[in-house]
């Protein structure tokens, strides 16, 4: 893997070209990963997601949590030969990164021991050693795995615990980095150490006492239990810890955020030199029937961050989501029949508003492509703040509390419900 800065700016943070792989395409930093679940973009079967989300090949991000079942099959499937998992789930051409936890949901705390990582799966909890972690990263043959760490902290957790994951990071990672030459993937060295800026560094001076070329980029942990804990983060917490991280980390290596971290953490996170993030937030969005209409262009246009499609008001209201937005859901379809989709439970529902969710934030991070290479992301980070002059407004997401009954579980939006 190469990363090269293409600029820098203490206003706009840097833009980057990232090449994978020696014969892959270069991609543009600040980078937005593709979250899938079980190894497919949530709702969306591949032909949809290539035909109505993005002809371009995208960055996969798999997870272990939510694919661990299927390490016997893929080390069988690809005996003897050279196919990565991308293929296996039907995504040829796609690159994609392996990380432990899905970032879409709260991943459980405790049960952590001194010599195995706890992995939370749809089976129940898993026990993951240094070894097995090897073996399983060896049967998926991902492009980019991150190293097996303790990442059970958050703004709550005690010094004491904070310390414990440290150390138990450096004892994973020693056998990582001892044996990564059995796996031909790039690794990320985890940062890890909770809101504790000497713990933090004490992960990074071990990460970099390691030999040359040993890894290719960090992949920072350990700051929310993912889900919607990320999307309530305290910006006044986080960009302190992440600015001190930063200064200590050499510039050729990418820095990797996975989280639903709200539109304006991420450029807030994008101009502390943060390069890599996923689509979790469109997800998690999705996942509790909102809309995103956040506005990241100067249209005089009063906007919301997002959109309640179950709201009544919508019942009548036969404008697309976004009247400038060109996804298929918006040219195709009115917020009416969104809503009308979610009062009767149909599976369409979550297909049309995820492709929305995704076209929209991939388009917010094409903006801010330009934004960073034009040096103007404070403009854009403001614009986002007050959404065109009015107060600030609030990203984060909060659960949806509908009651649905037994009768409609398993069906459509109330799947994604339950």
């Amino acid at each position: 893997m190469k990363f090269a800065i293409e600029s820098i700016s203490k206003k706009s943070g840097r833009l980057g070209q990232l090449r994978i792989k020696d014969a892959g395409p270069e991609l543009r930093t600040p980078l937005l990963l593709q979250t899938t679940k079980g190894g497919s973009v949530p709702w969306l079967s591949a032909d949809v997601f290539e035909t109505h989300v993005s002809r371009k090949p995208q960055v996969l991000q798999f997870t272990l949590s939510t694919m661990d079942q299927m390490t016997e099959a893929l080390a069988q499937w690809n005996s003897g030969g050279d196919r990565g998992v991308s293929d296996y789930v039907g995504f040829p051409g796609h690159l994609n990164v392996l990380l432990l936890r899905d970032p879409c949901e709260i991943t459980p705390s405790g049960g952590n021991d001194r010599d195995i990582q706890p992995l939370f799966t749809r089976r129940g909890k898993e026990s993951l050693s240094p070894e097995r972690y090897m073996e399983m990263v060896a049967s998926f043959k991902p492009d980019i795995y991150q190293g097996l760490c303790d990442a059970d902290t958050n703004l709550d957790s005690a010094k004491k615990r904070v310390q414990k994951s440290v150390d138990r990071t450096e004892k994973f990672m020693r056998y990582i980095y001892e044996n990564r030459s059995k796996v031909e993937s790039t690794l990320l060295a985890p940062i890890v150490g909770g809101y504790n800026t000497f713990a933090r560094t004490q992960s990074i001076k071990h990460a970099r006492e390691q030999p040359a070329g040993t890894y290719g980029g960090y992949i920072f942990e350990g700051f929310h239990t993912n889900g919607l804990s990320a999307t309530t983060l305290e910006p006044s917490k986080l960009l302190p810890v992440v600015e001190h991280c930063v200064k200590q980390l050499e510039e050729d290596k990418p820095r990797i955020m996975p989280g639903a971290f709200t539109p304006l953490t991420t450029l807030e996170l994008i101009r502390q030199g943060v390069d890599v993030f996923d689509t979790s937030y469109a997800y998690c969005a999705s996942l509790n029937f909102k809309a995103l209409t956040f506005s990241f262009v100067n249209d005089e246009v009063e906007h919301l961050p997002f959109m309640d499609i179950t709201d009544e008001a919508n019942k009548e209201d036969f404008s697309p989501l976004l009247s400038n937005c060109s996804c298929l859901t918006c040219q195709k379809h009115t917020r009416a029949y969104l809503h009308h989709l979610y009062k009767t439970n149909e599976l369409l529902g979550p297909i049309l508003l995820i492709i929305h969710n995704l076209h929209h934030y991939m388009t917010f991070f094409e903006e801010i492509r330009n934004r960073v290479a034009n040096d103007t992301l404070p403009q854009l980070t403001e614009l986002v703040r007050n959404q065109n002059g009015k107060s600030q407004v609030d990203y984060a997401i909060s659960a949806n509390t509908k009651v649905i009954s037994k009768a409609t579980m398993g069906k459509g939006f109330a799947a994604v419900a339950v």
